[in-house]
C-alpha cells in the first residue's frame, strides 16, 4: 500500500513538472519558428517540435525526476511520514523503493530511445536548422578529406579521398601510399573512380614504383573494405545509431580512424540514460538523511551539472589527447560512487 501511494503521487508530480516544462518550450518554439526561421510554415513547426521534444525528455528527465522527488518528499517530511515509517522498522530504501524502480523505467526508456530514435531526432533537427532556419544548402551522403589505413603482410597502405559521393560510389581526388619497412614503396594517384562493394575502380591512375622509378598510367582496380562500412563516416557521431557506432568502434583501428570518438558517443548516451537512477538514489539519500529542501535542491543542481561537465571534459580529452577512454571514464566516477553510497545508507537506515 505504501509503495503504491509513493509511486502514484511521485509520478503525478513528475509528469506535472514535465508537462509544464514542455508547455513553456512549446510556446517558445512557436516564437522561434515563426520569427527567427528563414522559412516559416505549420509543417516545419510540427516537424521541429516532434523531433525536439523526445530529445528534451532524454536530456532533462533526470533533472525532472530529481526535482519531482524533492517536492514530493518535502510534503512527506513535513508530515514526518519518513520518521514514522522508520519507527516501524521500514528502512529508507524500502520507503523510496518504488521511486527508484520508476527511475529504472526512465533508464530503460532512454536507453531504448538512444539506440536509434534520439539520433534520428537529432539528425532531423540538424537538417531543419540548416535548411529552414539558416537557409543553407545541406550536403547529404558526401565525405570530404577522408584518410583511411590498411595493414597487410607487414605493409601499410594509406588511402586519401578528396570527396566520396556515397549515393553513387563516385570518388574524386584519390591518393594512395604503400609503405614497407618505413619507406614509401608505391604511389597511386587518380582524379576519379568508382567504389563498388569492396573494389575501387580507378580511371587513368598514375602509378609510380618509388624503388625502381617505374611510372605508368592505366585503369586499375583496388581491393579494400566494403563501401557500406564507411557510410556512417558521412554523419556526425550524435546522428548515428548505436549499431553504427559499435561498427565504427570495432573497425576504427583497422582502417585508421579515431574510434574513441564513437566509443565516447556510446558512453555519453549510456551514462545519460543512467542519470535518472544516479540522481534518484542520491536525492532520496540527501532528502531523507538531512531533511532539508535547500540542501537537496543544491545537490540536484550540482549532480546534474557535474554529469554534463564531466562528459564535456572527457570529450575534450578524447579530441586532444591519446589517453584511453577507460581511464578518462574515471572523471565520471564520483557520480555513480555517490549513488552507491546513498544506496548503502538508505538500506542501512538513519537514526530516528
Amino acid at each position: 500500500m505504501l509503495a503504491r501511494y509513493m509511486l502514484l503521487n511521485y509520478t503525478k508530480t513528475f509528469f506535472i513538472i514535465l508537462f509544464v516544462l514542455f508547455g513553456l518550450l512549446y510556446f517558445y518554439l512557436i516564437g522561434e519558428v515563426f520569427t527567427v526561421f528563414k522559412q516559416k510554415s505549420i509543417k516545419i513547426f510540427l516537424s521541429y517540435t516532434f523531433n525536439l521534444l523526445p530529445l528534451v525528455f532524454f536530456y532533462i528527465s533526470a533533472f525532472v525526476s530529481g526535482l519531482a522527488l524533492i517536492l514530493f518528499l518535502r510534503r512527506l517530511i513535513q508530515k514526518k511520514m519518513d520518521l514514522l515509517t522508520q519507527s516501524f522498522g521500514i528502512s529508507p530504501l524500502s520507503f523510496s523503493f518504488s521511486i527508484i524502480v520508476f527511475s529504472l523505467f526512465l533508464f530503460l526508456v532512454n536507453l531504448i530511445g538512444s539506440y536509434e530514435l534520439y539520433a534520428e531526432n537529432q539528425k532531423r533537427l540538424y537538417v531543419i536548422e540548416k535548411e529552414y532556419r539558416k537557409a543553407k544548402e545541406l550536403e547529404k551522403g558526401i565525405i570530404r578529406g577522408l584518410w583511411l589505413l590498411e595493414e597487410k603482410n607487414g605493409e601499410k597502405g594509406f588511402y586519401n579521398f578528396e570527396l566520396i559521393d556515397l549515393s553513387t560510389g563516385n570518388v574524386y581526388g584519390f591518393y594512395y601510399l604503400k609503405v614497407a619497412e618505413g619507406s614509401i614503396k608505391e604511389l597511386i594517384v587518380a582524379q576519379r573512380g568508382l567504389w563498388r562493394g569492396e573494389n575501387i575502380e580507378l580511371k587513368e591512375a598514375k602509378i609510380k614504383n618509388l624503388f625502381t622509378g617505374e611510372e605508368y598510367v592505366k585503369d586499375i582496380r583496388v581491393h579494400y573494405i566494403d563501401l557500406s562500412q564507411i557510410r556512417p563516416l558521412a554523419e556526425r557521431p550524435e546522428h548515428l545509431s548505436m549499431k553504427s557506432l559499435f561498427m565504427l568502434s570495432l573497425i576504427g583501428e583497422k582502417i585508421g580512424i579515431n574510434q574513441r570518438y564513437y566509443l565516447y558517443e556510446v558512453l555519453r548516451r549510456v551514462l545519460t540514460a543512467l542519470l535518472p537512477i544516479f540522481i534518484t538514489i542520491s536525492i532520496s539519500w540527501m532528502c531523507l538523511r538531512w531533511r532539508r529542501l535547500s540542501f537537496s535542491l543544491l545537490g540536484l543542481i550540482v549532480l546534474f551539472s557535474y554529469h554534463w561537465l564531466s562528459l564535456n571534459i572527457i570529450k575534450s580529452f578524447v579530441e586532444n589527447t591519446n589517453i584511453s577512454l577507460t581511464l578518462l571514464s574515471l572523471i565520471y566516477a564520483p557520480l555513480p560512487t555517490l549513488s552507491l553510497k546513498g544506496l548503502y545508507d538508505l538500506g542501512k537506515g538513519f537514526r530516528v
